[in-house]
Formats: structure tokens, C-alpha cells, sequence
């Protein structure tokens, strides 16, 4: 078994929770992001980036995922579990 398939398995569990939690979350937490781990919100935050830090330091297998909590739920796959943990900055002159 591949590294990438129990996080793959994570994902897609925690996004089949997710979907179902959907409704009762709009109620509660529209906008926010919710950390999820073996099919169940761990926390609900703020920012994307704050849910992908808090994911990281609680579980350092790698096995969570984040989605945003909006009407529809966006299936990213494995993607769903990249978040940048640092912005670039770049600057330029015109």
C-alpha cells in the first residue's frame, strides 16, 4: 500500500461526514473551515490556513482534512489537503 492511499482514505470519508453535517454546519459555522479527522469535526476555524496549521500540530501522521464550510461541498481529493502553511511575498517595480 502506497503512502498516499490512507490519506486518500481519509480524505474521502471525512468528505462523505462532511456532506452529510452540511446543513446543520451553514446553521452554526457558513464561511469557516472545519478540520476533520475519521469522519468527524475535530474544530472549526477561522481561516483555511489556521485549520491546516492546527491539523498538522495534532496529527502528525498527515491523516485529516480541511473543507470550507459552504452550501456545497467541494471535493478536492487529495488537494483538499494541500494548503500552503506560509504566503510568498514578491515584489516588483513598475
Amino acid at each position: 500500500m502506497t503512502v498516499e492511499k490512507p490519506i486518500q482514505d481519509q480524505i474521502d470519508q471525512n468528505y462523505a461526514a462532511f456532506t452529510a453535517l452540511l446543513p446543520d454546519l451553514m446553521k452554526t459555522s457558513a464561511g469557516k473551515w472545519a478540520l476533520l479527522r475519521n469522519a468527524e469535526i475535530e474544530a472549526i476555524f477561522d481561516t483555511a490556513g489556521d485549520a491546516q496549521l492546527a491539523g498538522g500540530k495534532l496529527f502528525a501522521d498527515g491523516l485529516f482534512s480541511v473543507q470550507e464550510v459552504r452550501e456545497r461541498a467541494v471535493d478536492l481529493g487529495w488537494f483538499s489537503h494541500a494548503v500552503p502553511l506560509r504566503t510568498v511575498r514578491s515584489s516588483f517595480s513598475i
